[in-house]
């Protein structure tokens, strides 16, 4: 990869609960995440957004508000993710594409799994109430 890949990544709330993907593929995989993916040549980031969603959960979902900016920098990747809140407005959900499992988590249950660091950080410091959006940077090398 010679330069940063921008994608994008949804926050969904189900009550007290968020959802959250278990990857199949690297980087972060068999980790918890933010389920997202690529902005492809010439596509929005809300439509990006609201095709990787279909794609990895099933969810039809509406971006609303930039909740964090995330810089991962790991062996072979770069990637600079804009996660945005979002409000879930139809489908329903199944994993598939990029996710081995999908579900919506209390805190006492995400909290307990293998998270990738900047979904455990964003999500942390989100629940502690602190402004958005939030700026996290992984590196990993």
């Amino acid at each position: 990869m010679s330069r940063p890949l921008v994608a994008v990544g949804g926050v969904v709330f189900r009550g007290e609960k968020v959802l959250l993907v278990r990857r199949k593929h690297p980087p972060n995989q068999d980790r918890w995440a933010i389920p997202g993916g690529k902005v492809e040549f010439g596509e929005t980031l809300r439509d990006a957004l609201r095709r990787e969603m279909k794609e990895e959960t099933n969810l039809d979902v509406e971006p609303r508000v930039l909740m964090a900016v995330v810089e991962v920098l790991a062996e072979g990747y770069h990637y600079v993710i804009l996660d945005f809140l979002c409000e879930e407005i139809g489908g329903s959900l199944t994993p598939s594409s990029d996710a081995k499992e999908a579900k919506f988590l209390s805190t006492e249950e995400w909290r307990s799994l293998d998270l990738s660091p900047t979904t455990r950080e964003m999500l942390e410091r989100f629940f502690r109430g602190e402004k958005i959006p939030l700026f996290l940077t992984e590196i990993s090398k």
